[in-house]
């Protein structure tokens, strides 16, 4: 009866992954015991197809889960630029309550982001000291095309900030942009002011 119930827990295993485990270790014991016991002799064959099943379950469930796992320090960048775009956004609005405009000047504003391993932009291609924010970001601001860096910055009245990080070995960089406008993305979509944009995506390049 076990190497049975073994068996059907490895086929369920397929699509809930951690019962596979289960189902593996009840398949070796009863294959075990069919070796060295004659009366579980004739469920060693069920007790193969179930460490077979149970296999299949493990590596097609490693196959899908790794990758999403190796992924999960560079979200979490990619998080952080959303929210740190998002909180220049509002400190943007605020100036703009108090003063009617928006600035390129850091200093300006009275709460910024951490300086983590992001690097902000306030403007496209001035001095780093005064328009943006960075720390431990070595390579990352010669690495933002030059045609997202053109579009940052005070242009007629409205602003564009970027935040740009490095996911992983190669030059590429992790590109965000936030707006005080509606935009129109590389795709026609319609950017609303205030979403932050991932213009160029580190993860998938």
């Amino acid at each position: 009866m076990l190497p049975v119930v073994a068996l059907v827990l490895s086929v369920v295993g397929l699509c809930a992954p951690p019962i596979s485990l289960i189902s593996l270790g009840l398949g070796v014991y009863c294959f075990v015991r069919a070796r060295k016991e004659a009366a579980w002799a004739p469920r060693k064959q069920i007790s193969q197809m179930t460490m077979v099943v149970s296999g299949v379950g493990l590596a097609v469930f490693a196959l899908i889960v790794l990758p999403r796992i190796k992924e999960l320090p560079a979200r979490r960048q990619q998080v952080a630029c959303r929210e740190g775009l998002s909180l220049l956004y509002a400190q943007q609005q605020e100036l703009k309550r108090t003063n009617g405009r928006y600035t390129t000047q850091v200093v300006e504003l009275a709460k910024k982001p951490e300086a983590g391993a992001q690097l902000y932009r306030l403007d496209g291609n001035g001095p780093l000291a005064a328009v943006g924010l960075a720390a431990n970001v070595n390579g990352i601001d010669e690495h933002i095309p030059q045609l997202v860096r053109d579009a940052v910055g005070l242009k007629d009245g409205q602003l564009t900030m970027l935040c740009a990080a490095q996911l992983d070995a190669d030059a590429t960089v992790d590109v965000w942009t936030i707006s005080t406008f509606e935009r129109t993305g590389d795709n026609g979509a319609k950017i609303p002011a205030g979403l932050p944009w991932l213009d160029v995506d580190d993860v998938t390049r």
